[in-house]
């Protein structure tokens, strides 16, 4: 892990100001402006309309006015972030959760106590917002007589708003740890004919549902073999990932690429083209075990969770649902994006405006653009996203400790544009982070202050900041 004096030494103080660009330049050299070309080809991904998502623990679904239209902050938290976005119920917990229709809920790590009464608040919440949900059933311990009482309420009360059914979580570990949920080894084989049983009397029994699985831990292969033979009994493709663990996380691990990552994401995409299933990363976040606190929980998390996501949409994935909130350990995990202080009030966390500028970035620019660039030995990355094969806005995210970064876009024929910035104090700051020159009102509301005009072809993005350059002409076309 890093020490606390190199981390502070990576944290730069910037300016929250819109009239950035002279200010900028006193803080030493920066590299020559790296310029942007678009490749001739077609786009090397579409990012679907839900891709934005949201995971929790299924003890989350039991608390009383959480998830739920009473919860006005919550909801305009949520619908910030996407107008379709999808929540993810499941988790660990799920493994420990039981389903009692006219019973009293409980909101347990190892005992959790779903009703009737938590499904029709979540559903009155999915309304509210737009959103659709995943569902995942107790695959582990539960039985499939108890799943289908679930699984029957839980279909007629979401109805529309039912996204998928996943049954089971982290599939891969039931036959590891010190109390396994499966006879050791417990094999591919022996897990399909599970999901198999289990599959066929849940849709003899509510036909017309669409099943996410494998949902593993992070085995490629579970899910390339599903995809090979998924024999019509899978709509979608999910599998986890975290960037490292709690115990041995770093905020190095945020600052540089996983080595590992684009070799999974590069299989992922082939399962899902061989297959024509679609793939989501259905439960992800910095490091697992709730996060790594003065690191998850800062403006480098921001900057991490807005790369990462724009990387999984280079590869074609179809969503991706960042945890947030109560972990299955039963304290708030310190990557959330939509912080909970205990009493009921939420709030956005600094990984909530890298999922923001996100969103900014592919309102109205659904296709990510193959492009080059020579970053020339810098810690900076740059996405194009467009529509009809033509760039309509660029994210440059800067996680390089010493050096500003020149943007020459020229070449990409934008014409007029607007940058909107994720700044911070520093880069280890939990606070005072923004996006557009603004914070998340006590409400829950962000509205941009004014834009920012581009004047020339040329952006600078300091050290440790991010900006979405967007074309001018696509500014009113943004969702509120």
């Amino acid at each position: 892990m890093l020490s606390r004096r190199l981390f502070l030494r990576m944290a730069t103080r910037i300016s929250t100001g819109l009239a950035v660009s002279k200010a900028m330049r006193g803080w030493g050299s920066a590299i020559a402006p790296l310029s942007i070309r678009l490749r001739d080809a077609g786009p090397l991904a579409h990012v679907p309309a839900n891709f934005i998502g949201l995971g929790y623990e299924k003890s989350s679904v039991a608390v009383t006015g959480l998830l739920s239209v009473t919860n006005y902050r919550y909801a305009q938290l949520v619908r910030n972030l996407s107008t379709k976005g999808v929540l993810r119920i499941g988790g660990i917990v799920s493994d420990f959760s039981r389903y009692d229709p006219e019973g009293r809920s409980i909101a347990e790590p190892k005992n959790t106590v779903i009703t009737r009464a938590n499904l029709e608040q979540l559903a009155g919440f999915l309304k509210k917002t737009g959103w659709t949900a995943i569902w995942s059933l107790n695959f582990g311990q539960g039985t499939l007589v108890d799943a289908l009482s679930e699984v029957k309420d839980v279909a007629a009360i979401l109805g529309s708003r039912l996204e998928a059914i996943e049954i089971g979580n982290e599939v891969e570990n039931y036959g590891n740890g010190a109390k396994p949920l499966r006879e050791r080894p417990y094999l591919y084989e022996t897990y399909r004919a599970e999901y198999d049983s289990w599959h066929d009397a849940i849709t003899k029994a509510v036909p017309g549902l669409r099943f996410a699985a494998p949902d593993t831990a992070s085995s490629v292969e579970w899910v390339e073999q599903m995809a090979e033979n998924a024999k019509g009994e899978v709509q979608l493709l999910t599998i986890h990932y975290y960037r490292g663990r709690q115990q041995n996380g770093s905020a190095e691990q945020l600052t540089y690429p996983d080595a590992n990552l684009k070799t999974k994401l590069e299989r992922l995409a082939r399962a899902s083209q061989e297959s024509n299933i679609p793939w989501r990363m259905c439960e992800t976040n910095s490091f697992s075990g709730g996060g790594l606190p003065g690191v998850s929980d800062t403006m480098l998390g921001a900057l991490w969770t807005l790369d990462y996501m724009l990387l999984l949409a280079q590869y074609g994935c179809a969503g991706v649902n960042m945890e947030t909130g109560v972990n299955q350990l039963g304290f708030i995990s310190s990557y959330s994006p939509i912080e909970d202080d205990g009493t009921g009030i939420n709030t956005a966390g600094a990984p909530y405006y890298g999922m923001l500028a996100f969103s900014v970035a592919v309102t109205g620019a659904s296709e990510v653009l193959p492009i080059d660039f020579d970053p020339q030995g810098t810690n900076v990355t740059i996405y194009v996203c467009g529509a009809g094969g033509k760039p309509r806005s660029v994210v440059v995210v800067n996680r390089d400790a010493s050096q500003d970064a020149e943007i020459s876009i020229a070449e990409l024929d934008m014409g007029k544009v607007t940058a909107h910035r994720l700044l911070a104090p520093s880069a280890d700051s939990k606070s005072g982070v923004t996006f557009g020159g603004s914070r998340v009102d006590a409400d829950g509301r962000w509205m941009p202050k004014g834009s920012e005009h581009i004047h020339g072809a040329v952006v600078t993005v300091p050290r440790m900041t991010a900006v979405v350059i967007r074309s001018f002409a696509m500014e009113t076309q943004r969702e509120r």
